[in-house]
């Protein structure tokens, strides 16, 4: 299907009146980091913002996300699981099930919404069975739209209309668009946050321009940004390239932050102003990270970290079994974080309020930036 530049047009406008009705600024719900604040790193009490959060429901008053997981998957498969489907075929109520048993089972420990940042490209992002399972539990639930990173996304594909000729910046910030203020497919349920992907150590060619329709979608809705860092070196080369680009770096999370240990690594993406950081693999990942995300809080960057576990509660394809160390459900698992590390924190000297702004006004501000 090609889409017209008049039809994006036309549901771009149809989009942001719902998302900002009247134009309005309501002062109740999080507040925006002053400038003062995003270089000091002091608790923002500044501005607040009553726009609107797309969830798989709707649009939502940003002020109402409450408690965020900023990253977890219903479910997820590498690019090429469906070539197993005959012998594992995909199975939409199971998946929907144990989706339902864990948002429950999260909405008990007062979790209010879960980001799915499911890229487009791979396997397990079903709009809905996440429209389902928030409408049965209560949890609210954004989805993404994006692209995985070049090795285990859909470059291929891409790079081979690229080949013949096609502008695949501009086909893939139409897919961005599409999913944002239409739907994905004929779903009707719309994408809230814009997921970007790049390889380690280095960004390739294919991904800044994945990254490059990404801004601009960002651009034009207003959404904010997720990425994928595949190991422990890329955060500052993504940090800078956004910038380059003119992306607002207070709607960015530079994601999958456990990756690395490195205190020197999450310092030198701070010093970058407005950035979040993503520890959105606590749990399975090495805890020493987790001691850097405490020294992190005790140095004053509680409002620049937003916390979450990249949990994938169905895997696609054929059964397996994780080998043994942290791929237990006593450490991967989406109640990690209030069960274990909260209480973890809390022993270290970190406070309710640090908690509170790392897993309720970080996210509110991140999805309220202009």
């Amino acid at each position: 299907m090609i889409i017209k530049p008049s039809n994006l047009a036309s549901s771009r406008r149809e989009f942001l009146q719902g998302l900002f009705p009247g134009g309005a600024l309501l002062l109740s719900g999080c507040g925006l980091l002053s400038a003062s604040s995003r270089l000091q790193n002091k608790p923002a009490k500044a501005t607040v913002i009553g726009q609107q959060v797309m969830t798989v429901l709707g649009p939502i008053p940003v002020e109402k996300l409450g408690v965020t997981l900023t990253h977890e998957h219903a479910a997820f498969g590498y690019l090429s699981w469906f070539a197993d489907e005959s012998v594992a075929p995909y199975d939409q109520k199971q998946i929907e099930t144990r989706w339902v048993k864990i948002l429950n089972e999260l909405k008990a420990l007062g979790i209010q919404t879960v980001v799915d940042p499911a890229p487009a490209d791979t396997g397990g992002r079903d709009p809905i069975v996440l429209r389902n399972a928030s409408k049965k539990t209560g949890v609210q639930t954004i989805m993404a739209t994006g692209l995985y990173w070049e090795a285990e996304g859909g470059a291929m594909y891409y790079k081979f209309l690229q080949g013949r000729g096609r502008n695949i910046e501009q086909d893939i910030y139409e897919l961005f668009m599409r999913e944002i203020t239409v739907g994905v497919g004929k779903t009707g349920v719309k994408a809230g946050i814009i997921k970007l992907s790049s390889s380690d150590p280095k960004m390739t060619e294919y991904e800044k321009i994945v990254f490059k329709a990404g801004v601009r979608a960002a651009k034009e809705t207003g959404l904010p940004i997720t990425t994928h860092c595949e190991g422990p070196n890329v955060g500052p080369e993504q940090m800078d390239f956004f910038l380059s680009l003119g992306a607002n770096p207070q709607k960015i999370i530079i994601g999958h932050q456990n990756n690395s240990t490195d205190l020197d690594y999450f310092l030198g993406q701070l010093n970058r102003p407005g950035f979040y950081l993503g520890f959105d693999r606590t749990g399975f990942s090495d805890p020493k990270a987790e001691d850097c995300i405490i020294e992190l809080v005790k140095r004053g960057y509680a409002n620049r970290i937003v916390l979450s576990h990249d949990y994938v509660a169905t895997w696609l394809g054929r059964p397996f079994k994780w080998a043994e160390g942290r791929m237990t459900e006593e450490y991967y698992y989406p109640t990690y974080i209030h069960k274990q590390f909260v209480p973890r924190m809390k022993a270290a000297g970190v406070t309710d309020e640090q908690i509170r702004t790392m897993m309720v006004e970080n996210p509110c501000r991140l999805f309220a930036a202009k």
